[in-house]
């Protein structure tokens, strides 16, 4: 092998592609530096939250006094008053309607008005609740659901004093002579909301 060729085999590689490969790196470098930063750049953020509470109404309907009536030694003709506060105690309004259930023929013999407060129950000068039918069997509205004719309404937190009278006719013969009738008013409330 002659001198030239032995120069030309360990001849350094040329200037032009040594840049173009340092070139080539700079450049991948740039790229991936470049890519890295698009994806960690900040941006101003902000978010904002409500809350709430949900609570249901509620529909209680209560009567007092608890025993309304303790009558003895009734005669024909006789009468007796009193006053039944029916109140919601609840939040919401609702309608309600009274069913009587009394026992025996001394129950099917009396009958049972009732008026709204008016002067006093003594004075029974009420609005007409109920005009004078059996007590056993009397009724004010309907528990069915839904609004019934006669179904009385309460707002939330409320109440009326209702006048109940309950008479022995003065024809009722001496067979009822000591009969005692027990006598439940049994009073049934719903919703009004929703509920037509």
């Amino acid at each position: 092998m002659s001198e030239t060729e032995r120069a030309h085999l360990v001849q350094p590689a040329q200037p032009g592609r040594r840049r173009r490969r340092v070139l080539a790196a700079v450049l991948g470098l740039s790229v991936l530096c470049m890519g890295t930063g698009a994806f960690s750049l900040a941006i101003f953020t902000s978010s904002a939250s409500s809350t709430g509470t949900f609570a249901a109404g509620t529909v209680v309907l209560t009567s007092s006094p608890a025993v309304a009536f303790t009558v003895a030694g009734m005669m024909p003709g006789d009468t007796n008053t009193q006053a039944l506060t029916i109140a919601n105690t609840g939040t919401a309004q609702l309608r309600y309607a009274m069913t009587t259930t009394a026992t025996n023929a001394l129950g099917t013999t009396l009958t049972l008005t009732v008026k709204t407060l008016g002067t006093s129950c003594a004075a029974f000068d009420g609005t007409s609740v109920l005009a004078a039918t059996v007590l056993n069997g009397a009724a004010i509205g309907s528990p069915t659901q839904g609004a019934q004719a006669g179904d009385r309404v309460l707002g939330g937190v409320s109440n009326e004093v209702l006048c109940f009278r309950v008479s022995l006719p003065l024809a009722t013969g001496d067979a009822l002579q000591g009969i005692t009738s027990a006598v439940t008013f049994t009073f049934a409330a719903e919703q009004t909301a929703n509920n037509p």
